[in-house]
Order: structure tokens, then C-alpha cells, then sequence
């Protein structure tokens, strides 16, 4: 019975990093925007503001984190 809540709480503990590794790549990559928009309705402006997810910044970020660990071979030549 312990060997079953020890490889639970194991489990538990792999699927928590990974979703801290993630959400710390999502976040310092900055593809979570903030968008803010100006209508002008009846001679009114009303701002609305939204957040977007950008997913086209994450590969250019982890890029930029491997290339000095890995040297030129990481970044491709274009």
C-alpha cells in the first residue's frame, strides 16, 4: 500500500514540475499579450482591454535559451 502512494505522490510531483516548466516558458517568452482596443461610438470612446496567447514566440525564445548552451548548431541558417 505505501509502495502505491509513494509512486501516486511521484506521479503527482513529475506532472506538477512539468506544468511549472511550461506555464515559466509560456510566461518569459511573453506569448500571453495584452491587447487593447479604442471604439468610438456616438462621439464615446470606450477601451476594452483582452489577453491573447501568441504561440509564434515560444520557439524564438527557446531558441534564444539553447543557442549559447549548444553554440551556432541550435539556431538554423536562414
Amino acid at each position: 500500500m505505501s509502495s502505491n502512494s509513494s509512486s501516486t505522490f511521484r506521479a503527482f510531483l513529475a506532472i506538477s514540475l512539468m506544468l511549472f516548466v511550461i506555464g515559466f516558458v509560456v510566461f518569459k517568452s511573453g506569448a500571453i499579450e495584452k491587447r487593447t482596443t479604442t471604439k468610438v461610438v456616438d462621439g464615446k470612446s470606450t477601451t476594452s482591454s483582452a489577453y491573447a496567447f501568441d504561440a509564434g514566440k515560444i520557439p524564438t525564445y527557446l531558441k534564444s535559451v539553447v543557442a549559447p548552451i549548444t553554440g551556432s548548431k541550435a539556431v538554423p541558417e536562414d
